[in-house]
């Protein structure tokens, strides 16, 4: 093992990396990644895969549809429900359905009307109830479908048939309704029951159970997802427990009630005596949640009293949902006798069984009556699954249950979760486990590359420290509350930024003055130490009296986060030094007026450190040097594997020693004292910080916030920062590429042919061009879109009714939303009115390519091609001794279809006597010559043109259209000067040999 560090800055998108023995850095570098999700028009996560995997489960919806129907055709038709002839056909579609099934309930109707009640009702079967879903949409589904049970029964109706029969179709629609597949269930049996009195040879037992269960209301079973859930972290053989589970809920209330403590007023903090522990565990194991006054009122505590986890966002303790639940249902009585292995037994069909399985359990096993089994279903249980598995959960709750908090019990419970042996396992980092996060599993599996790289190279390191970034650590509910979190701030700095520059006369607001604007409100311009009073002038003149005050001191808490900071009159702020504010005013006066003051301000965590009695530094570095999170705990006990010493850092003061040891100048000349992120080396900093950061490091930081003259703070060695900077100067940043043939292959819109189309063969495709037509919702048109539809009729009947709202598609820009809140119709011959949806919308196009069907080899639809793939660059000596070149740019449908075909993937061939040079795929480098200097350059992107659009391969910023050179190449075949290299993952550059 050799004696180098390796620090790691590990983001979602990226890796730097840095390599650092005493007193030198060895290497240095950055590894850029696609991303482990995609996102939405809101930046929110969804999986790569959701878009293809909606459009491929909707055709799998369409496709068991029809496969349904067909059946039961066949099934019809067999039994002479259902006319074979074409004219007969035609007139068993007329006929009314809704009036049919009224009159099947109640007399002898003919087999053909049979057969149209039995189509009609497979065609909607309703919803059927799945408690397990946890959709949030159900809840309008049963409500609604709810209510027309009640309208149903109301008009003393015996089925739905017969309800929606009786509707005038002209004041109230019969579709569109959500009903329940119970009421389509219900009038089949009903159809069955009458009409078999007539066609008994017919409608027999057998033919009953064909038609009903296995094809109208056949329903398939969900595929077993038990292979998906993550392994116990104490429990490695063990699936982790679902939340909803009995001891899963019963652990997490042991860890609420140990985990809570009573914040005094005069600052002193007590954990629950055994007594109140007690009388707080059985009230919320019998309630589903208390509020904070409702626990305060229960202990006994008065309203001056907090909680340290009363917060603006937990309003509330969660209690026993599940035995709050079933208490309602069953009686507090009758389920306190109830023995616990029946409790647990009923939690567990719950969680694992589906609905008609759970009712006809709970029906055998405990004679409950419908309406408590209805109630049961409705019974909302927590999604998910806890961090250990059931096993690991009973083994804690004995020691949980004596007060101990869960990182105590794990350790009392014998597991050794937090084992530093670091004996030799492995020489190179295996695949590792899937924790069932795709934004940490691509980062986790980008660093296990790289450092086996590095391993290569290096040989094993002796430490690995790491830092994770905010957006990788925590799980993706949490990460998208910080997004939404970081929007908002976003959408108050630009608010109070405006402020700062129109009302106070700020043209450059700093960040430190929107900072003092924020405390400035939150204080309620009052200052908490004084009371004075603080007036704009005050704060933001040119001899401002009051100034950002860290509450706990910066040189002993190294917390410079905005939870550590509100105003203070200047000389106060001296007078009080570096000491916190219990150690300065408490048992003073002024102290008792300094906790009511800060009784305005909206965040516990800030008002508990004004009572905070203590506050050691060595504990605080030893908080910033060690990661609790859970990811970065996964992380650590991974690459722990290799046997050497791995920490993961917290890196609050990173961009504090950044600052110090003068390091953001070195990618930010213009602004010195800023990071810069657009370039991707800032990361490779990042990393060289973690790698060399230790105790003393934090400790000189802690000291030096306490001296006037910050620029002798002491550099890791002599020539840091030179070194640095000349390390970083010479970084080939490495961009993964990503070449599989795999993915979207077209456009999902598809294009029907018209007339005017020219076909021709290209690569062994079928392309077309000229006119098509395509499908449109009404919502998604557009004022050109409008000009375009097909249909004369429907056309005047849209135009007609934005007229009405005041649109011209001859003037204006837009379709409002609300044109379209009120249905739109069409009315037939028969005057029927045909409600208008879509709309048809012609359209030119060219090279589209044209599929055929699989089973019949026809042609059927046309679609434009997705992504390109790659591009591949010819040249051609002339006789007059010019070169020339040439690109051929190839889809990934074309790729995909090269590959079908076992042919090679990038095709070197091309026209007599021209030779193949190269292809270009995105993210590919390319030294580029601009202007007799050879520099690398990724690209970005290829154009179906053939122009090749490439970047500096260390731009991280926004990527504009408009950018100009430097930030932007846009080259063609012909004008793209020098030669196409590799970059490995260490950033060394090869000849590409391509």
């Amino acid at each position: 093992m050799n004696s180098y560090t390796l620090g790691l800055d590990i983001g979602s998108k990226s890796i730097g990396w840095a390599i650092a023995e005493e007193n030198r850095i060895v290497d240095i570098g950055v590894r850029v990644f696609p991303e482990g999700v995609d996102r939405d028009t809101k930046g929110l996560e969804k999986s790569k895969n959701q878009t293809r995997r909606e459009a491929r489960q909707s055709r799998r919806l369409r496709w068991r549809r029809k496969m349904r129907r067909d059946k039961l055709i066949r099934l019809l038709k067999q039994k002479n429900l259902l006319p074979n002839k074409e004219e007969l056909i035609k007139l068993f579609q007329t006929k009314d359905p809704y009036q049919l099934r009224a009159k099947a309930i109640h007399q002898r109707i003919d087999p053909f009307d049979i057969g149209r009640c039995f189509y009609h009702i497979n065609q909607r079967r309703g919803f059927k109830s799945n408690h397990r879903s946890g959709k949030a949409e159900e809840g309008i589904v049963k409500k609604q479908a709810s209510q027309l049970q009640k309208d149903i029964e109301s008009n003393n109706c015996k089925t739905l048939g017969e309800y929606l029969a009786m509707l005038d179709p002209e004041v109230q629609r019969r579709r569109e309704r959500y009903t329940f597949r119970s009421m389509y269930e219900h009038e089949f049996d009903l159809i069955w029951q009458t009409q078999q009195q007539y066609y008994p040879d017919i409608l027999t037992d057998d033919f009953k159970a064909e038609l009903k269960d296995k094809t109208i209301f056949y329903q398939r079973p969900l595929k077993p997802s038990d292979h998906l859930i993550g392994r116990c972290e104490l429990e490695p053989n063990q699936p982790r427990c679902p939340r909803g589970d009995y001891f899963a809920i019963k652990f997490r209330i042991l860890q609420d009630i140990n985990n809570l403590r009573v914040q005094n007023p005069d600052g002193t903090e007590l954990q629950l005596t055994q007594e109140q522990r007690a009388l707080l565990l059985e009230e919320l194991e019998k309630k589903k949640e208390l509020s904070w006054d409702q626990i305060r009122r229960k202990l006994g505590l008065i309203d001056s009293q907090k909680f340290n986890l009363e917060t603006g966002k937990q309003k509330k303790l969660k209690g026993n949902i599940f035995t709050s639940a079933m208490q309602k249902i069953v009686g507090a009585k009758n389920w306190k006798n109830l023995e616990e292995d029946k409790k647990i037994a009923i939690n567990q069909a719950l969680i694992e069984l589906d609905d008609d399985e759970l009712i006809e359990y709970l029906q055998s096993a405990y004679k409950f009556s419908e309406d408590q089994i209805e109630k049961m279903l409705q019974i909302a249980l927590p999604k998910g699954y806890m961090n250990f598995s059931r096993v690991a959960i009973q083994n804690l709750i004995p020691f949980m249950e004596q007060g101990l908090l869960t990182h105590e019990a794990i350790k009392q419970a014998g597991y050794n979760n937090d084992s530093d042996s670091f004996d030799d396992t492995v020489d190179f980092l295996p695949m590792p486990d899937d924790l069932r996060n795709p934004l940490v599993n691509k980062a986790l599996h980008e660093t296990r590359k790289l450092i086996n790289a590095i391993i290569r190279q290096y040989g094993k390191p002796a430490k690995i420290k790491i830092e994770m970034s905010r957006d990788v650590k925590g799980s993706k509910r949490e990460r998208e509350e910080l997004h939404y979190r970081m929007l908002e701030n976003q959408k108050r700095n630009d608010e109070i930024r405006k402020r700062l520059i129109e009302d106070i006369g700020i043209k450059n607001p700093s960040r430190d003055d929107i900072i003092k604007y924020k405390l400035w409100e939150e204080c309620d311009g009052i200052c908490p130490y004084t009371g004075k009073p603080i007036s704009q002038s005050a704060l933001f003149g040119p001899n401002p009296e009051f100034q950002i005050e860290h509450i706990l001191p910066y040189s002993r808490s190294l917390d410079d986060s905005y939870m550590n900071k509100t105003l203070c009159f200047i000389e106060e702020n001296r007078r009080k030094g570096d000491k916190t504010p219990y150690e300065f005013y408490h048992g003073t006066p002024q102290f008792d007026e300094i906790l009511k003051r800060i009784g305005k301000l909206p965040y516990t965590a800030k008002k508990r450190k004004f009572w905070q009695k203590e506050i050691s530094l060595d504990e605080c570095i030893a908080r910033e040097l060690n990661d609790n999170r859970y990811i970065c705990r996964q992380v650590v006990s991974y690459l722990k594997m290799l046997g050497c010493s791995v920490s993961g850092t917290r890196g609050k003061v990173t961009a504090d020693l950044r600052y110090t040891w003068g390091l953001n100048s070195i990618l930010n000349l213009l602004h010195p004292n800023m990071k810069n992120r657009d370039d991707y080396r800032h990361h490779a900093i990042d990393a060289a910080v973690v790698a060399v950061t230790n105790n003393k490091h934090l400790r000189d930081l802690a000291f030096s916030k306490t001296s006037t003259i910050i620029r002798n703070f002491p550099e890791p060695w002599d020539g840091f920062r030179r070194e640095l900077a000349e390390k970083i100067d010479n970084i080939i940043v490495s961009h993964k590429v990503t070449k599989r043939v795999r993915g979207q292959l077209h456009e999902e819109t598809a294009y029907g042919l018209l007339n005017k189309v020219e076909q021709n063969q290209a690569n062994g495709m079928t392309l077309v061009s000229g006119e098509f037509v395509y499908r449109k919702k009404l919502e998604d048109l557009t004022i050109p879109a409008v000009k375009e539809i097909v249909d004369p009729v429907v056309k005047s009947i849209i135009i007609q009714r934005l007229q009405q709202f005041g649109v011209d598609i001859n003037k204006s820009s837009s379709i409002p939303k609300n044109v379209w809140n009120e249905p739109l119709y069409m009315k037939c011959k028969t005057g029927k009115k045909i409600p208008i949806k879509k709309v048809r919308i012609k359209t030119v196009g060219n090279n589209l390519i044209l599929l055929k069907d699989k089973n019949t080899g026809k042609f059927y639809r046309a679609v434009k091609p997705g992504n390109n793939h790659h591009i591949e660059i010819f040249e051609h000596i002339d006789e007059n001794g010019v070169i020339k070149r040439e690109g051929r740019v190839i889809t990934l449908f074309e790729a995909t279809q090269r590959k079908l075909q076992g042919k090679p993937i990038i095709d070197k061939t091309y026209k007599p006597n021209w030779r193949f040079v190269c292809s270009l795929a995105a993210n590919e480098m390319f030294m580029l010559n601009v202007n007799g200097e050879e520099i690398p350059y990724r690209v970005q992107k290829i154009d179906r043109t053939g122009r090749i659009v490439l970047r500096p391969h260390t731009y991280a910023g926004q990527l504009k259209d408009s950018d100009k050179p430097p930030l932007i190449q846009r080259k063609t075949p012909n004008t793209l000067e020098g030669y196409k290299i590799h970059v490995d993952r260490l950033g060394r550059i090869y000849p590409a040999n391509d």
